[in-house]
């Protein structure tokens, strides 16, 4: 069995069926390319192959979610784990003056507005901003109105940028407090939510 992998990224694409007698190296890495929606050159890919059976049965079932590249580039070795689990860490401008409950507050005006950033972080709260962490996050709010971060658009999604975006709670004129949500669709990525009270 060979387990192929785009070497740039170091990300497994796929793998070749688990057999008596596997293809050559250069035939495996071309029957798992061209398989690829988007594929490249078949240079921008690496493989290694997985001769004991029961380690490629292991593979197999750890693959996608669970197979792994670890080690040097120039040597990199299969690892099965679990899949890091990220979240969204939230900042606002908006002061919290009350003295308890640990909300933020803006005027209820229809004016006034909270910025919020928010940046993808992994288990061990480090920023993460590579290729990988450009998700797009589905906001939805209970109260106000959400615009970009220069406050001229109205937004319901934003695109993170190397794991950051920013983007602009408007309050009304009602006194309440607003719950942000913010979703998406990734799985290792977990949906949150932000409160901000109008004042």
């Amino acid at each position: 069995m060979w387990v192929v992998f785009r070497s740039k990224e170091r990300r497994i694409v796929g793998v070749t069926a688990d057999s008596a007698m596997d293809l050559d190296k250069e035939d495996s890495l071309k029957e798992v390319v061209n398989g690829l929606v988007k594929p490249g050159d078949v240079s921008e890919y690496d493989a290694i192959q997985i001769t004991d059976r029961e380690k490629a049965a292991e593979y197999m079932e750890a693959f996608p979610d669970k197979l792994v590249l670890k080690g040097p580039l120039t040597k990199p070795q299969l690892a099965i784990r679990d899949p890091e689990i990220f979240s969204l860490y939230i900042t606002t401008d908006a002061k919290d003056v009350h003295p308890v409950d640990g909300i933020p507050e803006i005027t209820a005006d229809g004016n006034s507005f909270a910025t919020i950033s928010i940046q993808k972080i992994d288990e061990r709260y480090k920023p993460q901003r590579g290729p990988n962490d450009d998700d797009r996050i589905y906001l939805r709010t209970d109260h106000g109105i959400l615009r970009d971060a220069e406050g001229t658009n109205e937004i319901n999604s934003i695109k993170l940028n190397e794991g950051k975006a920013v983007f602009r709670l408007v309050s009304e004129k009602v006194k309440r407090v607003a719950t942000v949500q913010m979703l998406t669709a990734n799985p290792n990525l977990q949906d949150t939510s932000f409160r901000i009270e109008f004042i």
